[in-house]
């Protein structure tokens, strides 16, 4: 008797947990349909899952597609989300990494990250010089340990991020948690040097933003 009742319960079990996986997967797809046609379906609501859950919607989303596949749809949602409040704020800061640099840069890193020198080695002058005509503060940090500090000194109200895909959507989570907008920019093409980033658009959106 107590056998039976116990193999119903778990079969009870299972069926829910089945339920709970595939509505999580028509979540997944179809907040991944409406983010490509620029909507957005209860975003306060994906916005508390994607800040809290993460590791469980990953999970979840690695029985349909990849990891960096999710990642990206994470920084496309942080990008949307954030988008118009990112725009009203009035102390941003541009984060870039040090890997966009030159193999051979003649750039110091600093207690305040790596401070360019404008020798044309590579487009992160060219970046700067654009962000700081539209009122970011530029750091070209090495590793999480300085946004951590940048986050503390300067109380940015809004931060922009360039990174690979993994620490992009890390950071702008982050972020997310301590009510801080963000706005993020993979990188085509990620590595521990001589990375890339789309320039062109890097600055068309820190112009319109």
């Amino acid at each position: 008797m107590l056998d039976g009742f116990l193999q119903i319960v778990g079969l009870i079990t299972l069926t829910v947990f089945i339920l709970i996986i595939i509505v999580s997967i028509l979540i997944l797809i179809i907040g991944y349909i409406l983010l490509k046609k620029d909507r957005l379906i209860f975003p306060n609501l994906a916005l508390f899952l994607m800040d809290n859950f993460y590791s469980i919607l990953l999970k979840v989303f690695l029985l349909i597609g990849t990891e960096d596949t999710f990642y990206r749809v994470g920084i496309e949602f942080y990008n949307k989300y954030y988008e118009d409040a990112f725009k009203k704020a009035k102390n941003k800061v541009l984060v870039l990494p040090h890997c966009l640099r030159d193999s051979k840069c003649p750039a110091k890193l600093t207690p305040n990250g790596v401070e360019c020198i404008f020798c044309g080695r590579c487009k992160i002058g060219d970046i700067i010089k654009v962000a700081k005509e539209y009122n970011y503060k530029v750091y070209i940090v090495p590793g999480s340990t300085f946004l951590k500090r940048i986050l503390k000194e300067e109380k940015p109200d809004a931060v922009f991020g360039v990174a690979c895909n993994r620490d992009l959507f890390y950071g702008m989570n982050m972020l997310s948690r301590k009510g801080i907008p963000s706005q993020g920019q993979p990188l085509l093409r990620d590595g521990c040097i001589n990375t890339l980033v789309d320039v062109d658009e890097l600055i068309s959106r820190l112009k319109s933003l």
